[in-house]
């Protein structure tokens, strides 16, 4: 028999009218669970008379009860409840004892205990199920039953309607316009991730409470506090900076949760990427953004844990918003150290999403006007396309893939092995090192880190040199973010040669540029050479042969090396570097400098095996 208790919280004196709870304590919603504390609070009308609050919590069977005191400082009040198995079905009712205006007893009925994640970002995180391709097997599956211990809320946004905290079941019956149903306006990476780690999890799954409130088009520094922003060189601050921390974040410090997912970062690509290591740019920011939110969830002993899981995502390949050097941001976004856990960004765990664009990101198609109009000779072969789009169409473009299942099932994935004690692999393979000899340079990868997974090359364009790998011809070109504009005719700069500085070159006659060209940077093919090792073949290079770097993307690439609109869909995961464990996670993106035949990754990474 399922546990129905009935809390009953007594607020009294300290005010004069009315009580209400926090936007986001509503019926149906989850708390977490023990071993933490949870907490009821909102606002009183603040008056001339001080008494103590009392909260008095009554289980409706009679079992057992139990009694906790709350406090208020100023208008606000907030009443710590005693940790709580999962599961449940309570009521919670808050009275103030001497308020003598509108309401002095609240409710919140079908509240249940389990684990609680936190969702922000931007437009990646906020697109919604409507968007994506496997929306309506989610669908029928609720329909039919599963997924019964999720359940969402989400603030509104400029992508998302405001979603009360409600049952999937709920949701699904629930009609909305434009997405047709309110399960189909929530974030899909956000609810994914929840799916996924339930069905990972299986019978141990707790029930999940996800909390949705990412922005579209926002940037880190509007995320985070300008005192916290100001620690980084090189971020730029402007009036909207710090307003949604105070807006979305803030609002829930006194609600305890489980962890967070963030993915973010397209529109902080014309940004310096900066280096953890030197507190520069997104670098820098976005680690000290995450103490930040630790700490202001977890003032409150026994509450969210300082140290709180946090997940990261990396950018698809689309999300360069017109700026190069993806693979710079990519670096930035494991603060400089080529992987996650780091000195820098401790308990945190990553979802990697370079190789996990929309299989149509090629929408020339679309914009040549083709999908009403086949007949044209420009739109021949471009019938599956369009196909595509009639069944799921874009938000705004390949910007935003439409395939967000995959990224939720990484994010699960490394949240069971880092977060929930599950044994799987939760990264793939991160370099460690590379020796130069004979035109071969041996790329190897952590041992450690690989555990009982070994390093695969997967298959990819041959022909093209879709590897991927790539190696630098000219030392002097070694650059780690490009100005997307020239400065003057005729020159191309660099913002970061790898040590924080910037230069310029003038192009040679007839050349558009220099720095990031597939003279500079070739890619090469590789092949396997041991459980921890791959081979690349440079015996055409000599000894010209300066850097080597993998995903380190510079536009709309994608690992089918820009295939034709009407040549097929690019396949999920389809970047050569993997490991052979569970979900064949992809290697991390890297880049390292080839000195004396060795190499050498850029501080703090480090990578001299």
């Amino acid at each position: 028999m399922k546990a129905t208790a009935t809390l009953l919280a007594a607020v009294i004196g300290c005010a004069s009218g009315a009580i209400t709870f926090s936007d986001h304590i509503q019926d149906h919603m989850i708390l977490q669970r023990a071993p933490q504390k949870a907490a009821v609070h909102g606002t009183l009308e603040t008056g001339s008379e001080d008494a103590p609050i009392t909260v008095t919590a009554k289980v409706a069977t009679g079992t057992s009860t139990y009694s906790v005191e709350g406090t208020v400082d100023g208008d606000q009040w907030v009443a710590y409840l005693k940790p709580s198995e999962a599961g449940g079905n309570y009521s919670i009712t808050v009275t103030c004892d001497g308020c003598s205006q509108g309401n002095n007893t609240i409710s919140v009925y079908d509240v249940t205990f389990g684990d609680v994640w936190y969702c922000a970002g931007q437009s990646n995180m906020a697109l919604n199920l409507h968007h994506t391709v496997s929306r309506n097997k989610s669908l029928d599956l609720i329909q039919s039953g599963k997924y019964s211990n999720i359940r969402i809320y989400s603030m509104a946004s400029n992508m998302n309607p405001n979603i009360s905290w409600t049952t999937l079941k709920n949701a699904t019956n629930t009609p909305k316009r434009h997405s047709g149903n309110l399960f189909f306006a929530m974030s899909a990476t956000c609810y994914y991730f929840a799916e996924s780690l339930t069905d990972i999890m299986g019978a141990a799954a707790p029930p999940i409470g996800l909390i949705h409130t990412a922005v579209g088009g926002s940037k880190a520094e509007q995320w985070t506090s300008n005192t916290t922003s100001a620690k980084c060189a090189n971020v730029t601050l402007n009036g909207g900076s710090q307003k949604l921390f105070d807006a979305r974040v803030k609002p829930f410090a006194k609600t305890t949760i489980k962890g967070f997912l963030w993915y973010q970062g397209e529109n902080d690509m014309g940004e310096l990427f900066g280096n953890s290591e030197r507190s520069t740019g997104y670098a820098c920011e976005v680690p000290n953004m995450i103490a930040e939110w630790r700490a202001t969830l977890s003032k409150e002993p026994n509450t969210t844990s300082p140290e709180a899981p946090f997940g990261l995502v990396t950018l698809a390949p689309t999300g360069s918003e017109g700026h190069p050097d993806m693979g710079g941001m990519y670096a930035a976004q494991m603060g400089s150290y080529g992987n996650v856990p780091n000195a820098a960004m401790p308990n945190t765990f990553l979802a990697h999403a370079f190789d996990l664009g929309d299989p149509w990101s090629n929408t020339t198609c679309y914009h040549n006007g083709c999908c009403d109009n086949f007949t044209l000779p420009k739109c021949h072969g471009c019938e599956g396309f369009c196909d595509s789009c009639k069944e799921t169409n874009f938000y705004m473009g390949a910007i935003h893939s439409r395939d967000k299942k995959p990224l939720g099932d990484r994010l699960a994935q490394a949240a069971y092995g880092s977060v929930y004690g599950g044994t799987v692999p939760v990264r793939g393979p991160v370099l460690s090192g590379c020796s130069l000899s004979n035109g071969k340079l041996t790329i190897t990868f952590n041992k450690t880190l690989l555990g009982s997974q070994s390093v695969i090359v997967g298959d990819y364009q041959r022909d093209r040199n879709a590897s991927m790998v790539q190696i630098l011809t000219n030392s002097s070109l070694f650059c780690m973010q490009m100005d997307k504009d020239a400065p003057a005719p005729g020159e191309q700069s660099c913002r970061d040669n790898g040590e924080g500085e910037p230069f310029t070159v003038q192009l040679p006659k007839g050349k558009r540029g220099i720095i990031e060209s597939s003279e500079t940077w070739p890619m090469v093919n590789i092949t396997s050479s041991g459980p921890n090792s791959v081979v690349a073949d440079v015996s055409e290079f000599g000894d010209n042969i300066f850097a080597v770097r993998y995903a380190f993307f510079t536009s709309h690439v994608n690992c089918c090396a820009k295939n034709t609109p009407t040549s097929g869909p690019c396949p999920i995961a389809s970047c050569p570097l993997k490991a052979s464990g569970l979900g064949n996670l992809p290697a991390n993106p890297f880049v390292a400098k080839i000195i004396n035949g060795k190499c050498e990754c850029l501080p703090p990474q480090v990578c001299d095996e």
